[in-house]
């Protein structure tokens, strides 16, 4: 659907520098705080809120004071923690119905998962990394527990390393500056390499997760694209090292990058706003 009203807009639109006289800082430093907000951690102290923006604790201590009067956040006096407050739930609301195509893409996770037996996630970009939308899980009895609305927001994800590979390598050295953490014995931390690494994953299509975030867990992801190639989202199967041996992680490559490809089409000849 169209944009009415306001000035047209690059591609570019929405990547305002920091340098820019059209970034107001104050506003973004409340958002940060706002950002620090997921399903895995749903309340925040105002130390922990220093610690991860870098703020001091006169500034966010003010920004948390401004955001809980315009009770976008709100404060437990047991627990002395934040947490999002009511003034969340409309734009919560109207942002899923910004994703109508993860409804349309949910039965092509459900064939992927027929096919492979294992648990199938769908991820799209969110400010600090991805956001796991959608899930089917596995139908074997042993399955991970892998709850939906988790940020993935290091390069030991498959799903977080291809995201970053459709992104411009200014961001993505931006990324890889901050240290990334080696979760297990396998697990790729040095930047060039990742670099290397993760340009090759885009050009195959396909990125792997071999027990390079949890021991014991593997993935196969590939991504769904834009009609103009940009990124739309990325298709995850997900599974326990012992159901991902040679044999089986080609069969899973090839499930996974065959319906990505499939939802890519569908997502092109349909209007399906996102």
């Amino acid at each position: 659907m169209a944009r009415s009203g306001g000035r047209p807009r690059s591609a570019d639109a929405g990547r305002v520098d920091e340098e820019s006289d059209s970034f107001v800082r104050a506003l973004a430093r409340g958002l940060s705080v706002l950002a620090l907000f997921d399903i895995e951690n749903p309340e925040w102290g105002l130390g922990a809120i220093c610690l991860r923006t870098g703020m001091s604790k006169t500034t966010a201590y003010r920004m948390l004071r401004t955001l809980e009067a315009m009770e976008f956040v709100a404060y437990d006096v047991e627990t002395e923690r934040y947490h999002l407050g009511k003034a969340m739930i409309p734009g919560a609301y109207l942002t899923m119905s910004y994703v109508g195509f993860v409804r349309a893409a949910h039965p092509f996770l459900e064939r992927l998962s027929e096919i492979t037996g294992e648990t199938v996630e769908f991820t799209v970009g969110a400010p600090g990394g991805a956001i796991v939308v959608d899930q089917v899980p596995s139908r074997h009895p042993f399955r991970l527990n892998l709850p939906i609305g988790r940020l993935q927001a290091t390069t030991s994800t498959s799903s977080f390393r291809l995201y970053l590979a459709f992104r411009p390598p200014a961001e993505q050295r931006k990324v890889l500056g901050q240290r990334q953490p080696a979760r297990t014995p396998h697990t790729m931390t040095d930047p060039e390499q990742l670099i290397e690494r993760m340009a090759a994953e885009r050009a195959a299509g396909l990125a792997f997760d071999i027990e390079e975030q949890d021991m014991g867990v593997c993935a196969v992801s590939a991504p769904v694209l834009e009609r103009d190639g940009d990124l739309k989202a990325v298709l995850t199967v997900v599974a326990p090292a012992e159901r991902f041996g040679t044999k089986e992680r080609k069969k899973l490559a090839e499930a996974v990058q065959s319906m990505a490809a499939a939802l890519t089409e569908q997502l092109s000849s349909r209007a399906i706003s996102g």
